[in-house]
């Protein structure tokens, strides 16, 4: 046998450290060698920051701190009586929601033209949303078409639970 020769069969022997590497992976994991970790990391921390930072552009005022920390009010003084009064200023300076767990919040808002209007968002994202989430909604429009305190709410309520259900 060559020098050559013996060189090349210890080239393709893999060294103990990759046998035990090899022996403590899982067998139901792709076998590709990992390249560069901390790149990586540094790769996906980028790529997080920026779809964030792509977020908040396109929530405009909603995609702010400031929006963030008004709905952490809101949910605090969620049942209160200073909810009415937060909610009434969420809506003078945000708008009507965009997230549905905070038009969630809103559907208990003594105004009945924001109450229809928030409704009717939520129904065009009915389908979208979890089944956990869409029998949330379907529990609140029954809740809604049987004790809402105004006609024009509780009539939306009840044809949205007739459509959806």
């Amino acid at each position: 046998m060559s020098e050559r020769d013996e060189e090349d069969r210890k080239r393709e022997r893999p060294s103990w450290k990759e046998i035990d590497q090899r022996r403590d992976r899982s067998r139901h994991t792709a076998r590709a060698p990992s390249r560069g970790g901390k790149k990586s990391q540094k790769d996906e921390w980028l790529r997080k920051m920026a779809l964030k930072k792509a977020n908040q552009f396109f929530q405009g005022k909603q995609g702010t701190p400031e929006h963030e920390k008004r709905v952490a009010e809101l949910l605090q003084h969620f049942g209160t009586k200073k909810f009415f009064n937060l909610a009434k200023k969420y809506l003078e300076d945000f708008g009507s929601p965009k997230h549905w767990g905070i038009q969630f919040l809103f559907l208990d808002y003594p105004d009945p033209a924001v109450v229809i209007d928030i409704l009717n968002q939520m129904a065009a994202l009915f389908p979208e949303r979890s089944p956990r989430e869409q029998q949330a909604f379907l529990s609140k429009l029954r809740t809604l078409s049987s004790l809402a305190e105004d006609g024009e709410v509780l009539d939306r309520a009840a044809e949205l639970l007739s459509s959806l259900d």
